[in-house]
């Protein structure tokens, strides 16, 4: 007896060349559909003020320094509309004897600078601010008060200025520590120390 065995004919044949070519076609058509939306938004975000930096008012940073009475409080005054401020914090530490403002700008040219006022620790401050490897650069005159600019190892520039009591003896306490730094030029951060009053 001879049996007859069913023979499987569900085998299919390897894919063709143009069917490959057709799949590939299919997945860039598919990338560039989804490419071109997202050029028209970023472009939409940009011509309508998307990419412009957030500006924060500066008073409420201010005021708490103020009312904590802790050192002569310095901000800003009749700076052109090209600076924008784009941070402002008050932090005071735990014991309520010391504390640090902050105020972030963007300059005309749009450089960032930063403006840091405190009485804490003279060469702490300095060194978590400017940095301890910052190089002195001099003496700068602002407006009738002497500066000192400093090079900073990350390509910032800084301009500092020390209020000590009773002058510049050995244990003089300091009084305000205020810091100009930041990616700009030096007549931009001349600029933002002299405003301070």
């Amino acid at each position: 007896m001879s049996e007859d065995r069913a023979v499987s004919t569900d085998v299919q044949p390897p894919p063709t060349r143009a069917s490959r070519d057709r799949t590939g076609r299919d997945m860039l058509i598919a990338l560039a559909s989804l490419l071109v939306p997202i050029l028209l938004i970023l472009g939409l975000l940009r011509v309508f003020g998307g990419s412009d930096p957030v500006v924060v008012d500066t008073t409420a940073a201010v005021d708490d320094a103020k009312a904590a009475k802790l050192f002569p409080v310095v901000v800003p005054q009749g700076l052109s509309d090209g600076w924008k401020a784009v941070q402002a914090t008050f932090r005071r530490t735990e014991d309520g004897t010391t504390g640090t403002l902050r105020l972030g700008y963007l300059s005309p040219t749009g450089g960032q600078v930063l403006l840091v006022e405190s009485n804490e620790d003279l060469d702490t401050t300095f060194d978590q601010e400017v940095g301890a490897d910052a190089r002195q650069e001099g003496g700068v005159q602002v407006g009738e008060k002497p500066w000192t600019s400093w090079a900073c190892s990350d390509g910032e520039w800084a301009l500092t200025d020390a209020v000590l009591e009773n002058g510049g003896s050995t244990d003089a306490r300091l009084i305000r520590l205020t810091i100009v730094i930041g990616r700009a030029g030096h007549d931009e951060l001349t600029a933002l120390a002299a405003s301070l009053a």
